[in-house]
């Protein structure tokens, strides 16, 4: 005889079905409580427990059904069933919220149905004798299962979920040449984060993300992207919330982009004129185009067939005029540049036999090659990359670097060769790409050239018609932004032959009154660095600048007369001195934010260390509402412990967004007296401009260091 609790379980199923009939028929028409819709909301996290308890259901009737008494067998599927029953209900009531459109999900409905109908069919006529019964049901129950599973799977992740990894061809596994800006690169992004909440299935806010017709034409809350004035982007303005804000993308419970991944979209909204255009389209300067080559090459990392060098002989090999390094952070390749021509000997070249295998990419423009030196860089056998402009190489020498099988670019702008040295460079196999500018060949060799031998292509720094071309900026390479003493700088660009002028004081350079760049720079004071790219027959470059900050002084003791906002309080007033800088995500721990209370450090400092200067590390994105302080004071304690104010700053006010920019104050201090005690006060904007869509609201501001010299 049944006991009361299992005759109520039944009569709960009697009563699910009904529900699951009403659901059915009510579709949209029905208004349900709020408790109802919760209910719906549960719907993810149940479905689990039925596939699972379905399978081990099947399992213990169909393969050890003798061993577990046939009462325990029964009950274990009416609960099971019962499960099945609530979630296909839960489910029905989640479907009638707004971005589920019926379409889409009508395959996943009606399987999940017919498995709590099929379950519960099994359950009544367990008892039978019928032997196809007896078997089929299971076998069916399986089935669906699996089919149900996958449908649900296909909505909550997108469109073939489960094969789609044999199917997508993504970045990592194709050329340069080959990838597409949208297929290839931000289409695999869009369906790993956000493609769940933005598909045909589920349209959130009105808007799709699985195909270009559909991020064209947007959502409920306005354009997808626009290519005119990016930083409007519906797209990019969510992304870089803030992850507790309640429209960041995605969600905070939802697997978060990475850097790498914010800055491919970011960059591919703003140069992108068309949306999945070829990766080689875009100009050689393009951020985007060099983010997607840093993340081929990453891809390709592992493929080398030689083991990486250890890291100490990498660092034996470092000095002032010699730099090694990986060609990026997990590859085995190294790199390697030379710096100053007067320093530079054959010898030094010898010293890297012992990295000689893995060595890929090696620059020696500028430097007074000889031509043993040349046969010393016919022993680099993996060399793909090869930098020789200005170095006086000579036309037979370079049969020497046919053994260079690997060799993909040569440079050798800047030297005297002769149109019959061709010849000679015709038998590079793999060679794609030969800069030949400023060198004795003329323009019709060239010509002629580039005609017989197209798998190369041939760079003298002018496009086909003649017009000038912009270089990209120089690269900027250091250890540390922030250094108690001394950091040193290097600058190199990947076109070898060009120029670069460089300032400290962050103005702006130009090739008339700036210095010209020669050897690695040491810094001795925060500075703002900038530099730009020069060459004949180019367009200069735009600026390139970063912000070195010296820490030579930590205070001996810090407070904070106002707690910062407890989202962004970080460690309290240490994290403004625990020399780590902070990077865009400002939510990270590293940022200190206000915005109901202005940020006012008191600092008590030993005046024997000869405090000279504070510098004040800030960060603004108009578009989270984080603005530069309305004011900046300094304040100084005098000899009788009165509080003197020796600096008043109101930085000029942004008029647009700007995106996400870092900022430096350096403040001196009145060094005429012994410097103990100092306050520092940055109140944050009363009110926002009226420009801004949160017109009235309160500004914040951000700081992450607060260094010392």
């Amino acid at each position: 005889m049944k006991h009361r609790f299992f005759i109520l379980l039944e009569y709960t199923l009697i009563i699910l079905h009904s529900l699951v009939i009403v659901l059915i028929i009510g579709q949209e028409r029905l208004i349900l409580p709020p408790i109802l819709e919760v209910t719906g909301r549960m719907h993810p996290l149940l479905l689990h427990f039925p596939i699972v308890l379905l399978i081990m259901a099947v399992a213990m009737e169909s393969l050890i059904s003798d061993h577990i008494p046939r009462q325990i067998r029964s009950h274990f599927l009416l609960i099971t069933v019962l499960l099945t029953g609530l979630t296909v209900a839960a489910g029905l009531i989640l479907s009638f919220e707004p971005g589920y459109e019926y379409d889409n999900i009508k395959w996943h409905q009606w399987t999940a149905i017919a498995l709590f109908w099929l379950g519960s069919i099994w359950y009544w006529t367990i008892d039978q004798k019928h032997l196809l019964l007896k078997k089929a049901t299971p076998l069916l129950l399986v089935v669906l299962v699996i089919v149900t599973g996958h449908l649900g799977a296909n909505i909550t992740h997108g469109e073939n979920f489960l094969l789609e990894p044999l199917k997508t061809k993504s970045v990592d596994n194709l050329s340069f040449e080959e990838a597409l800006a949208f297929d290839h690169v931000i289409k695999p992004i869009f369906e790993q984060k956000c493609i769940s909440c933005h598909k045909a299935s589920k349209q959130k806010g009105e808007l799709r993300l699985d195909e270009i017709r559909f991020i064209q034409a947007g959502g409920k809350s306005g354009k997808s992207i626009s290519t005119e004035n990016p930083e409007e982007s519906l797209i990019y303005k969510r992304i870089h919330l803030s992850k507790e804000d309640e429209e960041h993308m995605p969600p905070k419970e939802k697997a978060q982009l990475t850097e790498e991944e914010k800055h491919l979209i970011s960059a591919w909204i703003g140069e992108s004129p068309e949306i999945n255009q070829k990766i080689t389209a875009y100009p050689e300067e393009s951020q985007f185009a060099q983010l997607v080559k840093n993340k081929i090459e990453q891809a390709k990392a592992t493929s080398y067939p030689f083991s990486s060098a250890s890291a100490q002989t990498i660092k034996n090999l470092n000095n002032e005029y010699r730099l090694v390094k990986a060609l990026t952070p997990q590859s085995p390749a190294l790199e390697v540049r030379f710096f100053g021509r007067k320093e530079f000997q054959s010898t030094k070249l010898q010293e890297l036999k012992k990295v000689q295998e893995q060595v890929v990419s090696l620059n020696l423009s500028y430097m007074d090659l000889r031509e043993g030196d040349v046969k010393t860089l016919a022993n680099f056998k993996n060399l793909e990359s090869l930098h020789l402009n200005f170095t006086g190489i000579q036309g037979p020498w370079l049969k020497e670097l046919k053994s260079l099988k690997n060799l993909k670019q040569l440079s050798l702008s800047g030297n005297p060769l002769q149109d019959e040295d061709l010849k000679i460079l015709a038998d590079f196999e793999k060679l794609e790409k030969l800069f030949l500018w400023q060198t004795e060949i003329s323009e019709e060799s060239l010509k002629a050239f580039q005609r017989s031998n197209q798998k190369t292509s041939v760079i003298t720094g002018f496009q086909g018609d003649g017009t000038a071309i912009q270089l990209n900026p120089p690269i900027l390479e250091y250890q540390n932004v922030i250094f108690k003493e001394e950091e040193t700088i290097r600058m190199k660009h990947p076109i070898s032959s060009v120029t670069i002028f460089y300032t400290l004081d962050g103005s702006e350079p130009d090739s008339l009154h700036s210095e010209r760049y020669t050897d690695p720079i040491k810094i001795g004071k925060s500075s703002e660095i900038k530099a730009r790219a020069f060459a004949k027959g180019w367009i200069g470059s735009s600026d390139i600048s970063t912000h070195l900050f010296k820490a030579r002084v930590k205070p001996e003791n810090a407070s904070l007369s106002f707690p910062p906002d407890p989202k962004y309080s970080g460690n309290g007033a240490a994290t403004l001195f625990d020399l780590e800088k902070g990077d865009d995500d400002f939510a990270s721990g590293k940022w200190l934010g206000f915005q109901s209370s202005p940020m006012e450090a008191i600092l008590e400092l030993d005046s024997s260390t000869e405090p000279r200067q504070i510098t004040l590390s800030l960060f603004s994105d108009e578009g989270s509402h984080i603005f530069l302080p309305e004011s900046i004071e300094v304040w100084q304690e005098s000899q009788g412990g009165n509080w003197q104010r020796i600096h008043l700053d109101k930085p000029k006010l942004a008029e647009d967004y700007m995106g996400k920019r870092y900022h430096s104050k350096t403040i001196d201090l009145d060094t005429s007296v012994p410097v103990k005690n100092v306050k520092i006060r940055l109140n944050p904007l009363s009110t926002l401009p009226k420009w801004h869509n949160a017109s009235g609201s309160k500004g914040w501001v951000f700081i992450d260091e607060i260094l010392i010299d």
